[in-house]
């Protein structure tokens, strides 16, 4: 999870930079979220599902909200899609020796142990659940 959330992070930086600060101050913090969509390896998908899951139990262990699964019945050519509580540096390193405890690769290793199962993953951050309404009241 380590390089998933520093990627994310890094995106979160770079759209503070792109855009206007207006976009961003009208989000509370929890209100902020990060949706991955995974595309995996054909035939890798029950080994995916059990290396999240030692980690769902990581989560758990540290009293942390794990991410949030919900898998494709139709439509694109994706498989799951994840959500994400906002990123934290400090559950980020408990997380990581929780999983070091567990034998779980952290850091570079866990990025190349994701890439065994998943073909492709793309993650944005968002922010919500917002109606219309909301969205309208924040135009000028």
């Amino acid at each position: 999870m380590n390089y998933i959330k520093l990627f994310l992070l890094a995106a979160l930086l770079t759209l503070t930079i792109i855009v206007p600060n207006k976009a961003h101050s009208v989000a509370d913090q929890n209100a902020i979220y990060t949706i991955t969509v995974w595309k995996i390896h054909p035939g890798k998908h029950v080994e995916f599902i059990k290396y999240m899951t030692e980690w769902e139990e990581v989560f758990k262990e540290i009293n942390e909200p794990p991410m949030k699964w919900y898998r494709k019945i139709s439509g694109d050519s994706y498989d799951f899609v994840s959500i994400s509580p906002p990123f934290n540096y400090e559950a980020e390193k408990a997380m990581e020796a929780a999983g070091k405890k567990r034998g779980l690769p952290i850091g570079y290793n866990y990025t190349l142990k994701l890439n065994e199962f998943a073909d492709t993953y793309t993650s944005t951050i968002v922010e919500g659940p917002q109606s219309m309404a909301d969205l309208l009241a924040q135009i000028e």
